[in-house]
Parts: structure tokens; sequence; C-alpha cells
């Protein structure tokens, strides 16, 4: 044995025998640490804020903020390591997910500035446009000069905002309470973050439960993850309230009525469409789900066949087109009614294709450019990233548009199969949308804990998981273009996926009742469970 690999092997071991307990205390003291050099490295103001106040403003550029830098991913690396430890501890001893470890990873983050990225400047100033009379569909951020602005990313000042008028009159409330404070407004937008958080927790072991699966393993896989965690509490990214929205929907759709259920689904889903249009994904999966209660699942035979068969019946059909239209109607009903109460207009719906500033890797058309112009650029001088990524986008998104509709219906069984398709039609959009960013990527986690996919499903996501979370710097700056950090993370989050898996059962079984107490979390009975 080399001496790479018995380090290796003596660190593995070491992860292996710490204790729930220790795991618990490594995250919290990691996000204790990432609260506070996320005032020195991470997304902070250009102008004022914490450090400046208490006179070490020193530590936000030079050399102190390239130790403070180090200090960030070593807190990051701890709440990594706590994380797949407590994982491990589920997914093997039948451990529960303690609330002690939820409030280790994200109660000192309550305090944290803005982490991963500048959007909640923008969020904050595009609130004062709503506030002080301006359409933030017409006119960005510069329109309205004020403490604010010098916030804002440049690339940003002058651009209308793609998001619903929920979102801006959101905003409005906020700003109109805090005014022009920066500090109290980021403050108000983490305390929404956290409920959002907390309510998608609730929300997917609701489904989990309902749905056989093991809850415990839905919130850690789904909810409390890296990526969620660090970009949806850290980043308070919009998407943390719309899925809130749209599981509270869907366990609507599957405990209540199917009629009142589903519609109570539409109306939430309506909601958080005016929060951001991508909502609308889940509505057409609620109808299925509507369908199967109603008119009964669709009958198809085991195999590869079920995913082809055709023979639905006219009783089914017939509920579909009802449920159909009056699940629409009332999705834009309320999205109508918000509309009207938050004082904005439908200008958000020709923006919503206009965010296309944003380049990386993550959306496969700035991936396919990206890969394809050092070699055509020599070929042709004319061939340039620009160029090819103009190109590329159309055909992408139609490819989108396709999937979304073959994932709709090949997923049509019961509600098993919508809750997977949901999360499907998600992944598509992550890969073949014109912009991606790691948050976008929370809607297709938070499903994933909510139905039963196989086993090597659940390690790809939670490895995707690992990456992405750790993909963007501290200041919002992305890590995706640098290949040797992509390369490491790449092996680092394979051999951490492999590691937190092994000797997970992959045979189906029931979940496994009783193995922990509900109040200690501490299992009774160490034995394998399956990662359902």
């Amino acid at each position: 044995m080399t001496a790479g690999e018995a380090f290796l092997e003596k660190a593995r071991n070491r992860l292996q025998s710490t204790s729930y307990s220790r795991a618990i205390w490594m995250g919290l003291i990691g996000s204790i640490v990432l609260t506070i050099t996320s005032h020195s490295v991470g997304a902070v103001r250009a102008r004022g804020g914490i450090m400046q106040v208490i006179g070490l403003s020193s530590f936000t550029f030079s050399h102190a903020a390239g130790m403070m830098t180090v200090v960030m991913w070593f807190a990051l690396l701890a709440m990594v390591l706590s994380w797949i430890i407590i994982g491990r501890h589920i997914l093997i001893h039948g451990a529960t997910l303690r609330r002690s470890a939820i409030a280790a990873w994200i109660g000192p983050l309550a305090l944290a500035g803005p982490l991963m990225s500048r959007d909640i400047y923008s969020y904050l100033m595009q609130g004062t446009l709503a506030r002080d009379g301006f359409n933030a569909y017409e006119v960005g951020a510069a329109a309205n000069p004020g403490p604010l602005l010098f916030e804002v990313s440049a690339d940003w000042r002058n651009t209308t905002t793609p998001y619903g008028p929920l979102h801006m009159g959101l905003g409005r409330a906020i700003t109109s309470i805090t005014g022009d404070n920066i500090t109290a407004g980021i403050l108000a937008f983490k305390l929404v973050s956290i409920a959002s958080v907390l309510v998608m927790a609730w929300a997917v072991a609701q489904l989990a439960t309902h749905l056989g699966v093991r809850p415990d393993v839905a919130m850690w896989l789904g909810v409390f993850n890296p990526l969620s965690v660090l970009h949806l509490i850290g980043g308070m990214h919009t998407e943390n309230l719309m899925m809130a929205l749209i599981l509270v929907g869907c366990h609507c759709a599957m405990r209540l009525r199917p009629v009142p259920g589903g519609l109570a689904a539409a109306a939430l889903i309506g909601v958080a469409a005016a929060l951001k249009a991508t909502a609308f994904i889940a509505l057409p999966f609620v109808v299925w789900i509507m369908v199967a209660r109603i008119a009964a699942p669709l009958p198809y035979t085991e195999g590869k066949r079920r995913w082809l068969g055709l023979a639905d019946t006219w009783r089914r059909f017939g509920t579909l087109i009802w449920t159909g239209l009056a699940s629409a109607a009332t999705c834009i009903g309320v999205l109508a009614l918000i509309t009207v109460a938050t004082q904005q207009t439908w200008g958000w719906v020709t923006e919503v294709t206009g965010n296309s500033k944003v380049i990386n890797p993550l959306a496969l058309p700035s991936f396919i450019a990206s890969t394809l112009e050092p070699f055509l650029s020599r070929i042709n001088d004319d061939l340039t990233f620009n160029v090819l990524v103009d190109a590329i986008r159309p055909v992408s998104s139609a490819l989108m548009l396709v999937g979304l509709v073959i994932a709709w219906w090949l997923f049509r069984h019961d509600e098993h199969t919508a809750f997977t398709g949901m999360a499907v039609a998600y992944a598509i959009t992550c890969v073949f949308n014109t912009v991606t960013l790691p948050w976008y990527y929370a809607s297709v986690l938070t499903l994933m804990g909510t139905f039963r996919p196989p086993l090597h499903l659940i390690k790809l996501t939670t490895g995707v998981a690992l990456f992405i979370g750790v993909a963007f710097s501290g200041d919002g700056n992305h890590q995706l273009y640098n290949w040797w950090w992509d390369i490491a993370m790449v092996v680092a989050a394979w051999s951490a996926t492999q590691w937190i898996f092994d000797g997970v059962d992959a045979t189906p079984h029931p979940p496994a009742h009783a193995t922990a107490d509900a109040t200690s979390g501490e299992a009774k009975k160490p034995r394998p469970a399956r990662a359902e």
C-alpha cells in the first residue's frame, strides 16, 4: 500500500467512526465560520457593510481576503463532511435526521451575509422600483438611483426583471419597511428564505411518507443538501419560496379530496408562478395526479412496454380535459389576482427569455459552444463563441419544449410516476435552458426525495448536489471553467458518493419502521436501510 492509499484509508476509517453527534458539531462549527467569513469574502457590499462599521474592512480585500477565502473553504468542507457523515448514519444505520442537525446547518446562516451570488441586491433594488412607482419590466435599476444601486452588478443595472408580480410585491413590502437599509432588507429576505426551506422540508416529508419513502432520506437528500443550504439560504434565491408553494400544492393534491386538492394545488402553483415562471412546469403533472385519483391509474403491463402504452380509457381522457381546463383556469386566475393586487403588469411574460447574459457550462448551449469554439474558430475566424451560442440556444430551447411534452406523456400513469415526471421535467429545463444556475437544480433535488428512484440515480443526485454546491465561490464567481478545479471536485464528489452508499441495500423493500427514536435520532438496531 502506497503512502497515498494509506492516507485515504486512514481518512475513510476516521470518517466512518465519526459519531452522529460529532458530525453535528462539525456542521455547526462550519456554519458559524462560514457566517463570519461571509461578511469578508462573501458577496460583500461595494459600500458600507458590517466589516466597515466595525473597522475591519481590510479583511475584504488584498492578502487578508485571500486568507479568509481559505478559511471559508475549510468551513464549507466541514459542512459538507457533516452532511456526508450524517447521511451515512441515516442510510446505513436507519437513524433519523435530527432537528439539531438541521439547526446546526442553517441556524448560524441567519446572520450570514449573501453567499455565492449578488442577486439579493437586485431583488432589493427591484423592490425599490416597485415601491417608488417604476415599472421594473420596462426600466432597470439605474432608473432609481440610491444606495442600493451601487450594490447591483453593472451588468444588470439597465436590465429589466424576468420575475413575476409576487416577487415584485414581496420586494416592495420589504423595502417599504426597511427603506434603504440594506442590512435590514437582507435580514428580511433571509428570514423568508429559512421559513421557505423549512416549509419545503415539511412538505417533502409528508409527500415521502404518503408515497412510501423514508422521510429522513427525502429531507437529507432533497432539502438539506449542500446546494440547497448554500444557495437557497446563503444566496436567498426565489426558488426557495417557489418550491415551497409547489410542494405544499402537491401535498394538497395527494391528501385532500381529488378535485378540491387538485384545484388547491393549481392555485398554489399560480402563486408560485407569480414568483417565477418555471413553476408552471409542475401544473401538467398535478393534472395527471387528479386524473389518476378520479378516473383510476392507467393500466399497463410490466416491463418496458408500460412507457409506450396508449390504451388510455375514454374516462381518463374526459377527466384529463376537464381537470386540465379547470386547473389552468384556476392557476391563471390566481396569477391575475396577484398581478392586480400587487399593482404590477404582465410585462414579465415578455421578459422571461431576456436573461441571456449569464454564461456557464451548466447550460447545455453554453457548454457546447465553449467546447466547439476553440476548434471551429481555427477553421473560421467568424465562428466565435457568441455566434455559436446564439445559433445553439434556439435549437436547445426547442429540444427543451419537446422534452417537456414527452416527459409529461410518458409519466402519466399514476401519482408515483407523476412525481417522477415532474423531476425529469425540471431536469430537462436545467440542462437545455438558455441559462442555468446552481440554484435552479433545487427544483430537481427536492422532488428526488419524494419518490423512490433507483439507487444509481440517488447516487448521481448526491454527486451532482456535491459538485454544483461548491461550483461557486463566496463572492458569486464560478469555478466551472477552471478545469483542474472541476476534475478535483468531480473526483471528490464521486469518492464521497461511493463512501456514503457503501453497504446500502439496493434491493427494493418497504421502508424500515421504528428503527430510530424520534426524539434522540439514535438508531435502535443498526441495520442497512435502503435509500428510498
